[in-house]
């Protein structure tokens, strides 16, 4: 059961999904090899898009939105590199491999 009310309606659903999630990546990929700061103005304003279009549907959900992208940013890398300066070099079976060279010796077959 669809809640679009007729087939053009699908199509134009159909149609924006397509251009969003399929072609949207390699063109968001060509922006960014030819200009970081393009890429940085379409990312700002691909939010801002979703940003109209969240606070048009539900004011709540506009600024739930504001916030977990305030949070995603700012809030929690910055977290990130405060907690960084208490961080401990902890030596245990648990921490990665550190790789040492050992000396191969030719065993007898």
């Amino acid at each position: 059961a669809s809640r679009a009310s007729s087939s053009t309606e699908v199509a134009l659903l159909m149609g924006a999904a397509v251009q969003v999630f399929a072609l949207g990546p390699r063109v968001y990929r060509q922006v960014k090899l030819v200009s970081e700061s393009a890429h940085v103005a379409v990312a700002i304003a691909t939010v801002m898009s979703a940003l109209a279009v969240t606070l048009h549907i539900n004011q709540i959900l506009g600024v739930a939105f504001i916030l977990v992208i305030l949070f995603i940013t700012l809030v929690f890398p910055l977290t990130f590199m405060y907690i960084q300066r208490f961080k401990n070099k902890i030596n245990g079976p648990w921490d990665e491999a550190v790789p040492t060279r050992r000396l191969v010796r030719d065993y007898p077959a």
